[in-house]
């Protein structure tokens, strides 16, 4: 079974399983048609999915089976053992995926590509496959630099890889959750409530809680908040809700202007 299957199948089972909880259980009622949402959202992962495993799956090979006679990364010098390698490696790559998620919003040139993602004007699980191609290849660049630079192992970036995107879906997802399981999560996964006051559209809640795996990170480095002015509200400010439910309209959104938030 190759990689590129193993992510399908784990995407195809979060998002129905997902789905149906959001449906049986959701949080808030929908702020706006679904299947128009629905169809956008999804036709960035189908569309991500392909031009990903076109370009970028020979170098995430590459990188992951040694076949780099340059990789000398601290985790290859170290010599762990697996049960201490792989989860370091998990916890690294998080980090580095915070910090990733917060250029998105402090750069002006990837703010415009990460924006498309935050002009969603609701939050459910198929928000978690709102990303411009841009995006993602600058993402996919930046993650097989940091894999032959810090020496990742195959199993490390593999198992990173499925929990990254099984923890994005569960983030997004409009599901009511128990308040003692939330009150764990708030201290250890990121619950997506957590992740909602992220979509808040109002800029001091919309740059807070970047964590994806672990709100660890940004409880050390001051970028968490609990609270939220109007929960609820999701998306971009009405200047740059352009056209937010239109493909071709997503797709050429970093190239215009983006009123307000065009800054470092």
């Amino acid at each position: 079974m190759t990689q590129d299957t193993v992510r399908l199948g784990s995407f195809l089972a979060g998002l129905f399983t997902l789905l149906s909880w959001e449906l049986t259980s959701p949080h808030h009622a929908p702020t706006a048609p679904r299947l128009r949402r629905w169809t956008v959202n999804l036709s960035f992962a189908a569309l991500n999915g392909v031009v990903v495993a076109v370009l970028c799956a020979a170098c995430y090979e590459l990188a992951a089976a040694g076949a780099a006679p340059w990789r000398h990364g601290p985790f290859e010098q170290l010599e762990l053992p697996g049960w201490i390698r792989l989860p370091a490696e998990v916890v690294v790559l998080d980090l580095v995926v915070y910090a990733l998620h917060r250029g998105y919003h402090a750069v002006p040139a990837l703010w415009r590509f990460h924006q498309v993602h935050h002009s969603d004007p609701d939050l459910d699980v198929t928000s978690a496959s709102r990303f411009h191609l841009g995006e993602v290849l600058v993402s996919s660049t930046a993650k097989f630099a940091l894999v032959l630079g810090l020496g990742i192992s195959p199993v490390g970036l593999v198992s990173f890889e499925l929990l990254l995107l099984l923890a994005a879906q569960f983030q997004h997802a409009n599901v009511r959750i128990g308040t003692g399981l939330e009150r764990v999560l708030w201290w250890t996964l990121v619950p997506p409530a957590m992740h909602r006051i992220h979509h808040h559209p109002v800029r001091e809640e919309m740059d807070s809680n970047f964590g994806t795996l672990l709100t660890l990170w940004d409880r050390l480095f001051g970028t968490m908040r609990s609270d939220c002015t109007d929960e609820g509200r999701f998306g971009l400010p009405e200047a740059e809700r352009d056209a937010v439910s239109r493909l071709t309209s997503l797709l050429s959104m970093p190239f215009r202007q983006a009123p307000g938030r065009d800054r470092p």
